[in-house]
């Protein structure tokens, strides 16, 4: 989920003609506006509980509009709804917690910027907010109001097919040297051992399934207060430190193994290359694994967390925080949104977001059957937050150090053409300590 990637689309549901005006249609009818980016499985959940609610509520009609890309087409959407208070309710792919240290508009993210400087609505007082854990109402809370509402989180981790793993006598590794061990081992027996997309815009993938998790696992618990986003924040570790060069040399070796031409294969085709056991092995994020079962229901998957140390106990799952839901300062149809906020944090409708999308849910309690949490078994929302590893990246860092162009550098060392020397160079020059 945390960046579907792809071109503009159309809309996701009906009512694309309606009025967004309080007046708009017949009987008082209204419509309630919502923009999020694609992504198959949430954009699932979503159409069924905005009909849901449409039931309960015949005079609200819900307009979905999806964009896809979140750092292209939906930043561009949302850039736009913000501005022109076009939306009730916007999605963000990550909360605006943490802020950068000594945050100011040139270090902020776009939607840290709003959140802090009321363009959402305080939802302070509202009684469904309770129903949330509280580090997930902290990572949308600015000053004591709590302006958005973190649906849960996704883990970044290896998935594995069974069957393959029983059919070659592997066993799951734990360590880097054992990953390699598997890795050759397949490759042996003429497989592709690894599938990674990053054609269509998904060069992003690179940064988040392989160099964070290697960045968490030989990096962080080097710096102090094992928080390495801050530490190369205040300056008190660089991008040229060996434990980060040790990384990406990690990285390209394991990139050996990954299917050919892998910067063209869609992220799109992710889900479905892996069910169609193109590969024993799958890089990827848990909101996929819905799509992985549609696709085959009867494939028995498993899964690790990306062994880069070999001490075992280094090598944890990533949870990453995920979509998060807004309501504008400025919606058109305020009274309308703070419904729908409630119908979706209401206890019945939240299980059916997580079971749909697999996400591991940020509401205290509750019993979950989504395929994700079968597959993760112990490891489900479970992992080292992706926050704490990889610092906000504001526009104002040098050409390398952007949303856009930091994995760019890292598809150059996985294909051999920069060494990771020159890499964390490259970063380091780039870098603006705030």
């Amino acid at each position: 989920m945390a960046g579907a990637l792809v071109g503009l689309v159309a809309l996701a549901a009906a009512a694309c003609g309606s009025s967004s005006g309080s007046s708009g249609g017949s009987g008082g009818q209204v419509t309630l506006k919502i923009i999020s980016w694609v992504n198959p499985p949430a954009n699932k959940a979503f159409n069924k509980i905005d009909a849901e609610f449409e039931k309960k509520y015949p005079s609200i009609k819900v307009q979905y509009q999806l964009a896809a890309n979140t750092a292209g087409p939906y930043e561009t959407l949302l850039q736009t709804t913000v501005d022109s208070h076009s939306a009730d309710i916007v999605t963000t792919n990550t909360p605006f917690q943490p802020l950068p240290p000594n945050a100011t508009r040139a270090t902020e993210s776009t939607e840290q910027f709003w959140a802090t400087h009321d363009v959402f609505e305080p939802l302070n007082g509202q009684p469904w907010l309770n129903n949330f854990t509280p580090s997930a109402l902290a990572s949308e809370t600015y000053n004591g109001k709590t302006y958005g509402v973190l649906t849960g989180e996704y883990q970044w981790v290896v998935f594995y097919n069974k069957t393959d793993f029983a059919k070659y006598h592997v066993s799951v590794p734990h360590t880097f040297s054992q990953f390699i061990s598997v890795l050759q081992l397949f490759k042996s027996k003429g497989l592709v051992p690894l599938w990674l997309g990053l054609g269509g815009g998904a060069s992003g993938y690179a940064q988040q399934f392989m160099t964070e998790p290697l960045m968490s696992e030989l990096w962080q618990p080097k710096v102090a207060g094992k928080n390495l986003a801050l530490a190369l924040q205040n300056g008190s570790t660089t991008w040229t430190d060996p434990a980060f060069v040790t990384a990406m040399t990690e990285e390209a070796q394991v990139a050996k193994y990954l299917e050919p031409s892998y910067t063209g294969v869609s992220w799109e085709g992710m889900p479905g290359a892996f069910a169609a056991n193109k590969s024993p092995m799958l890089l990827d994020g848990s909101w996929d694994m819905a799509s992985v079962q549609s696709a085959n229901p009867s494939i028995k998957v498993g899964s690790f967390a990306f062994p880069g140390s070999n001490d075992p106990a280094m090598n944890q799952p990533l949870v990453a925080d995920d979509l998060t839901l807004e309501v504008l300062k400025a919606a058109p149809e305020k009274a309308a949104a703070l419904k729908w906020m409630s119908f979706f944090a209401s206890k019945p409708i939240y299980q059916q977001y997580v079971d749909i999308t697999g996400i591991s849910p940020s509401q205290a309690g509750g019993t979950y059957s989504s395929f994700s949490s079968q597959v993760l078994g112990p490891l489900f929302g479970k992992g080292v937050n992706t926050t704490t590893i990889f610092p906000t990246l504001p526009s104002t860092e040098g050409y390398n150090d952007t949303t856009a162009n930091f994995p760019l550098l890292q598809l150059a060392v996985m294909a051999g053409s920069k060494t990771p020397a020159a890499a964390a160079q490259a970063y380091q020059g780039d870098w603006k300590k705030p």
